[in-house]
């Protein structure tokens, strides 16, 4: 019945980023369509080479009913010729496809940078931005000058993780302890956490309308946000003009903390208004700052992981306020930093992207195997003979879709323990020509 219901109500189902949806589902909808030739269309847009989740349907778009029709969008639009070829050889091994560029799309610049695990991340970075607005003679490879509004981004620079974006930008010291606690990784990126959204959208805020000298919006907030201003509060205290002296005193003891262009910690902070109880403070952060008249108690995986979560909010605290402030940026997408995963579908002027297998962590993707650096497990070789997907499949999309993301001009910035073998490969790849590649 349900399936009937389907076919009578939307008797045309298009899909987009189908190769990232759901494999059930998917098949469940071939098999639906299978059945309903004559009743029922199904229609399927993606990029098969853009396939980053693992419970996407491998291998999307092969062995087809011979009546499917198998339209191919050839055109690029965004790239340049240059960034388009290597895309194109980078995807050789997967489905053959090859894309062309627009007419008035000729040129471009790709550089491949080798650099030796060791030296130090951020200065060699700014040296690469550098020679990369010498080498496209384009200075917003070094704009640090952007507009307010954080709309423009120069740069748009690609890490694997997300604690490598929060080195780079410096917000490390409040986000890689909670981001390695997995119970907060969710609530860090989609804005779920109500102790980290304390800062964002009470401290932070309040901060902002502080500084514009804006009296009216601090009122606003504190009417909305602190329990003086409770229905219950309100009623129970005789004395009104008392309630508004208090509150107008706590704020303003708060707000002293960034005096003088200071940047407190936010464990002051939260000190502070734990004294004044201007705000409620979220449980984590409670038992945060009253941890010394806490006895922990291990009993369970439960009890485990709350502690974790303790001590990672420990090390968070000592971050000064102006980590919330880079942090916000990044979660907003205001910043100049991305993953390879996260800006699928966008695009940007110039791309850098960054490659560090050891810094990453990380054990779905391996760039140290799909570049050759790093010899394959025997897991690997029975995947392959057995047409299975591998890692180094999935790391080859990633790739696809980070160096895709350029329209102009591309900086590849690959960290790794043998460079003269990581330049032979690419050069046997067919990937790079010998003077896009330089060994740092």
């Amino acid at each position: 019945m349900f399936k009937q219901i389907l076919i009578n109500k939307y008797p045309i189902v298009l899909i987009d980023e189908s190769q990232d949806t759901k494999k059930d589902l998917i098949e469940a909808l071939f098999s639906l369509q299978s059945l309903n030739v004559e009743k029922f269309s199904l229609g399927l847009f993606g990029d098969t080479m853009q396939r980053i989740y693992s419970d996407g349907k491998e291998k999307l778009g092969e062995d087809l009913p011979p009546d499917w029709l198998k339209p191919v969008k050839q055109m690029n639009h965004r790239s340049k010729s240059r960034i388009i070829e290597l895309i194109n050889k980078i995807r050789e091994d997967g489905d053959q496809q090859q894309q062309i560029p627009r007419i008035e799309n000729s040129g471009g610049v790709v550089r491949f940078f080798i650099v030796q695990r060791g030296l130090d991340k951020l200065s060699t970075e700014e040296s690469i931005k550098q020679k990369m607005s010498s080498i496209t003679e384009d200075d917003k490879w070094t704009d640090k000058n952007i507009p307010k509004d954080k709309k423009y981004i120069p740069v748009k620079t690609l890490t694997l993780e997300h604690h490598m974006a929060a080195v780079r930008m410096g917000f490390s010291t409040f986000f890689n302890p909670l981001y390695s606690v997995d119970k907060m990784k969710t609530g860090l990126l989609d804005g779920s956490s109500s102790s980290v959204n304390f800062f964002i959208k009470i401290i932070l805020p309040l901060l902002l309308a502080h500084k514009s000298n804006n009296s009216f919006e601090i009122a606003n907030i504190i009417k909305k946000q602190s329990p003086f201003f409770d229905k219950e509060n309100i009623k129970n205290e005789s004395d009104k003009i008392s309630i508004l002296k208090t509150a107008n005193t706590n704020v303003e003891k708060l707000l002293k903390l960034w005096d003088d262009n200071k940047s407190p910690i936010l464990l002051e902070i939260l000190n502070n208004i734990n004294g004044s109880k201007l705000f409620k403070l979220p449980a984590d952060l409670k038992l945060a700052i009253e941890r010394s008249s806490i006895t922990l108690v291990e009993t369970g995986e439960e009890e485990e992981e709350d502690d974790e979560l303790l001590l990672a909010w420990d090390i968070a605290l000592n971050a000064d306020f102006n980590e919330i402030i880079k942090y916000n940026d990044y979660i907003s997408e205001n910043s100049g930093f991305g993953t390879h995963q996260g800006v699928k579908g966008l695009e940007y002027d110039r791309v850098m992207v960054v490659i560090d297998d050891v810094e990453a962590k990380g054990f779905m993707f391996s760039y140290d195997k799909l570049f050759g650096t790093k010899s394959l497990t025997p897991a690997d070789n029975k995947n392959i003979a057995d047409g299975k997907e591998t890692g180094i499949d999935r790391t080859s999309r990633l790739f696809y879709v980070a160096c895709s993301r350029a329209k102009e001009s591309l900086a590849i910035v690959a960290y790794t323990d043998s460079s003269t073998t990581l330049k032979k490969n690419l050069l046997d790849f067919g990937w790079l020509r010998e003077e896009e590649i330089e060994i740092v």
